[in-house]
């Protein structure tokens, strides 16, 4: 059952979320849940992942809800889930160092606005895509962005199931570099911010 949803409901449940009002996170848990769940399995098809994902981001919201000032909580929200699939895709075994450190100090939309970050996130991003080659910039953008496996991928370009996943594995791997090497130049300028 789809339930539905007002905006200024929507940010009258969030003030009394402010407030510290148990009812009102159930409410925003049960109207939100499944919407972001699904958002993060159309880019990280892992259904325990992004359960643990859409737990934390709930969780966040509940233990930094005095700090929170949304305009727009929906959008808030999602951009909660973008950030925490970019820092699961962002993990490497040989980088758990740096993913550990992403994750506390940069990524966790909760803990800052996140804003300025986004915004080079997104950047890195649409650089990314339109720097990869035709074929696998339509299979990482149909995969990651329209959310469809790699059989419906394989059958829709044509293509085998196998290549499908050869391509994402190999824009998965570079946008990891990249994302790590973002991570690394904002982590120097904090670095250098904070001495």
């Amino acid at each position: 059952m789809k339930i539905l949803r007002n905006s200024d409901d929507d940010y009258v449940l969030f003030d009394l979320l402010k407030q510290g009002d148990e009812v009102a996170f159930g409410k925003i848990y049960n109207l939100y849940w499944a919407e972001l769940y699904n958002a993060a399995y159309k880019r990280l098809p892992e259904k325990e992942k992004c359960q643990d994902i859409i737990q934390n981001i709930f969780t966040d919201l509940w233990n930094r809800k005095t700090e929170l000032d949304l305009e727009k909580p929906l959008a808030y929200l999602h951009t909660a889930v973008r950030f925490q699939v970019l820092k699961h895709i962002s993990r490497s075994p040989k980088n758990n160092f740096f993913a550990e450190s992403f994750e506390n100090e940069l990524i966790s939309p909760l803990q800052t606005d996140g804003k300025l970050l986004e915004r080079e996130v997104a950047e890195l991003i649409a650089f990314f895509i339109k720097a990869l080659p035709e074929k696998r910039r339509k299979i990482f953008l149909m995969h990651y962005f329209d959310g469809l496996s790699t059989a419906q991928i394989s059958i829709e370009l044509n293509i085998s199931q196998k290549t499908v996943q050869n391509q994402l594995t190999t824009a998965t791997h570079a946008l990891r570099f990249r994302l790590t090497h973002l991570f690394l130049v904002v982590s120097v300028v904090i670095t250098a911010i904070s001495k």
